[in-house]
């Protein structure tokens, strides 16, 4: 009896399975060292937004709640989050909020493109690999901090969350 040899699409399942795989124990192994960082001071820096090149400061937003999130020009869910993100900083910022993108690893000028594209209202900074280390090596996006008054990390966040659970996880810290 001949064996039948894989074919191309049976191949490529098969390495699908192991790269989702791999995938699933990066996310796992990333999300332990984040939640590492939650009830610990929230790290500062210094960056520009992507638009006008002004400098923000995470230390600036002491006394309000923060929503840290990192993502990157390709990252689909990271799109997907972001209207979202946009309407809660919105709905809240005068309770308090102050929601600010970091974007890694992405094109400034394609940046600029999805900002306004999406409509973004909250500054998008241009990340470094110097914060990405300082938030637990963030190499997996979308990665959300919520950041307390206190400026104590309450909340990090692997992947994408809805509207409804950013809110519910927000609401208690205004």
């Amino acid at each position: 009896m001949s064996k039948k040899p894989f074919s191309s699409s049976r191949m490529m399942l098969g390495a699908l399975v192991v790269l989702l795989s791999l995938m699933a124990a990066a996310s796992f192994s990333f999300g332990a060292s984040k939640s590492d960082l939650e009830g610990k001071n929230a790290p500062d820096f210094t960056l520009k937004d992507v638009l006008e090149g002004k400098e923000y400061a995470l230390s600036q937003f002491k006394g309000k709640v923060v929503v840290l999130n990192f993502f990157t020009f390709f990252c689909a869910p990271c799109r997907d989050e972001m209207p979202d993100l946009n309407k809660i900083n919105n709905e809240l910022k005068d309770k308090g909020l102050q929601t600010l993108g970091i974007a890694l690893s992405s094109d400034p000028t394609q940046i600029r493109f999805l900002v306004k594209q999406l409509g973004l209202e909250y500054p998008v900074l241009t990340g470094t690999d110097k914060v990405g280390q300082a938030y637990g090596d963030v190499v997996v996006v979308p990665t959300t901090f919520i950041i307390n008054r206190q400026g104590k990390i309450v909340h990090a966040i692997l992947g994408t969350r809805t509207k409804e659970k950013f809110v519910e996880m927000i609401k208690p810290l205004l």
